[in-house]
């Protein structure tokens, strides 16, 4: 999962992060407060968007339980600030994901900034 959600911003076609969640997931900002459903959800993705840049996630571990992960990912974002500057942002993410009818497993909770 999170290397599709890396390719999805990479590509930065909103619709493609979009389509990595459950309509009703939830997704923890940065300052704890959490969103839920699809507009809240396009609008977080939109921006995350916004930094550009290039994303690499690179997953430490997936513990499954019938159709239920736990994921936990360190990502990065080497992109330029305002001045055109090289800049890294980085974090370590928690997911859990749900494994849907056709064998794809979608966000169920993602939470960017959530394992130190």
């Amino acid at each position: 999962m999170n290397e599709f959600f890396a390719d999805a911003y990479n590509s930065g076609d909103v619709n493609r992060l979009n389509m990595l969640s459950e309509s009703n997931a939830k997704i923890v900002r940065y300052d704890g407060t959490i969103v839920s459903g699809v507009e809240l959800i396009n609008e977080e993705h939109l921006n995350l968007l916004n930094f550009g840049g290039k994303m690499t996630s690179v997953n430490k571990y997936c513990v499954e339980l019938e159709n239920i992960a736990l994921l936990r990912a360190d990502w990065k974002i080497e992109t330029k600030n305002d001045k055109s500057e090289d800049i890294v942002i980085e974090g370590s993410s928690s997911e859990i994901v749900r494994k849907q009818s056709d064998g794809t497993w979608l966000y169920i909770v993602d939470n960017p900034c959530g394992a130190g």
